[in-house]
């Protein structure tokens, strides 16, 4: 009987835009410069392609409506927990916070779904990549009960790559 891919099993690194050469096929060395940030996102989390824009001009032999996929589209808005000890220098809280809290952060966001974030990654695991340069940071006030966070609206770099297999490290 088929199993469900059931949470928690992905996985999500940032590369700053140097780190990562041949984003359409990562290699497994690649991801000692990525940082794994997936611990301090909040679930709910925006990450995927979206629908592409279309051409549906029709030739005069169509006989029907056409739609021809032209550009790819993606998003990406991810909000974060921030840590009470904001001096804790190996807090994935603080270390996401350092990257994000200005604008402009320029990489990819690498995301591996199907296996938990513990795991290191191998050659043959499927990610998604995705350039974004990162925009204003805003608070998110917790309330009376919730923990402070910020939310990321990352801006798309016109690059993307979908279920790509990593490489073993090229010698």
């Amino acid at each position: 009987m088929a199993k469900k891919m059931m949470n928690p099993n992905t996985t999500i690194w940032w590369f700053d835009e140097e780190d990562l050469p041949n984003p359409a096929a990562p290699e497994v060395g690649d991801f000692t410069a990525g940082v794994n940030i997936s611990c301090a996102i909040v679930t709910g989390y925006t990450l995927n392609a979206t629908d592409s824009d279309t051409d549906d001009r029709k030739s005069i032999c169509d006989q029907g409506n056409v739609a021809t996929p032209t550009w790819d589209n993606y998003e990406g808005n991810v909000t974060f927990f921030r840590d009470a000890d904001a001096d804790d220098a190996v807090s994935v809280y603080n270390v996401a916070f350092d990257l994000f809290k200005a604008k402009g952060a320029t990489g990819y966001l690498v995301r591996r779904l199907g296996k938990k974030n513990t795991e290191p990654i191998a050659v043959g695991d499927l990610v998604s990549v995705f350039k974004f340069i990162s925009d204003n940071p805003q608070d998110v006030d917790g309330g009376d009960t919730g923990p402070i966070q910020f939310t990321v609206p990352f801006l798309p770099q016109g690059e993307m790559h979908l279920n790509v297999a990593v490489v073993a490290d090229t010698p």
